[in-house]
């Protein structure tokens, strides 16, 4: 099929330029860092005695989401400047007007960009997750309560992302689309926060422009529902104590609905990349 050349073909065009093979490096290297930082959990001390195993606990348990946070901004922007330059470079230097005039769709084209993007950006998050909680539970003996799960909303945060910069690429420059996408993801950010804000002190005004910004790019509510994932039950107790206005604590996990409405949006925007890129003139 079409489409899947197409995504074999990206996927080829990635290794090709080493991208991949610096990801590979870097996240290593991270990993190995972030173990060691584990590793010393079990011996730091108070008062010349090791800390109890509730504390070492509840503090890998903090630790492992900031760096389920740094992994969720890697996927963005990876997302992001991964699929701003999808179709944009192709337009630029000429080389989709060689590829149309076979039997391959506009369609197909975006359809397959996004599909070799889409399963590289979820084998980096699966593989890089693993690796990332395995060595936790190596070095601590901790292991988050629905680790799986995490990494799930984790990679729909990076397709809503990648998503986002494709229908970005279809008229925009590389550039440009990528820094859109970036922009917008930063915006949907502090409206999740701004929208914690609100429901601490009561104020509907900014709940409801938090939902509706949440609703229009779902890309926070995802990274929340990571973060639920991961909170232990100790953090899920005290509640709102957490999570008030913090961008690292949820109360509670995404609805069914919104994340029924997360699968539509990606759909519906991959939807209207494809028709714009359609109608685009060459």
């Amino acid at each position: 099929m079409p489409v899947l050349t197409i995504a074999r073909l990206t996927l080829r065009e990635t290794v090709r330029r080493r991208l991949l093979h610096a990801v590979v490096i870097l996240t290593m290297a991270m990993i190995g860092l972030t173990t060691w930082g584990f590793s010393r959990l079990t011996t730091l001390q108070s008062n010349g005695h090791p800390l109890p195993r509730f504390e070492v606990m509840s503090s890998a348990a903090i630790l492992v989401i900031l760096i389920a946070y740094m992994f969720s901004f890697v996927l963005a922007v990876g997302a992001a400047f991964l699929a701003a330059p999808a179709i944009a470079s192709d337009v630029e230097s000429g080389l989709v007007l060689a590829v149309l005039p076979r039997p391959i769709r506009r369609s197909d084209v975006v359809l397959g960009k996004w599909l070799g993007l889409a399963v590289m950006l979820a084998a980096y998050a699966a593989l890089a997750g693993a690796i990332e909680l395995a060595t936790v539970n190596l070095t601590t003996g901790y292991v988050p309560p629905h680790a799986v799960v995490a990494i799930a909303f984790l990679v729909g945060q990076s397709l809503v992302l990648l998503t986002l910069a494709l229908l970005c690429s279809t008229r925009l420059s590389p550039m440009t689309g990528g820094i859109v996408a970036l922009v917008l993801f930063g915006l949907a950010w502090i409206a999740g926060i701004a929208q914690s804000f609100g429901t601490a002190f009561s104020n509907t005004t900014i709940v409801h422009a938090g939902t509706a910004i949440s609703l229009l790019i779902p890309s926070d509510g995802l990274w929340r529902g990571a973060v639920y994932s991961l909170e232990p039950a100790a953090m899920a107790a005290i509640g709102s104590d957490w999570s008030r206005a913090n961008p690292f604590g949820v109360s509670t996990a995404p609805s069914s609905p919104f994340l029924i409405w997360a699968a539509c949006w990606i759909v519906v925007v991959l939807g209207i990349a494809m028709l714009r890129f359609g109608r685009r003139d060459l």
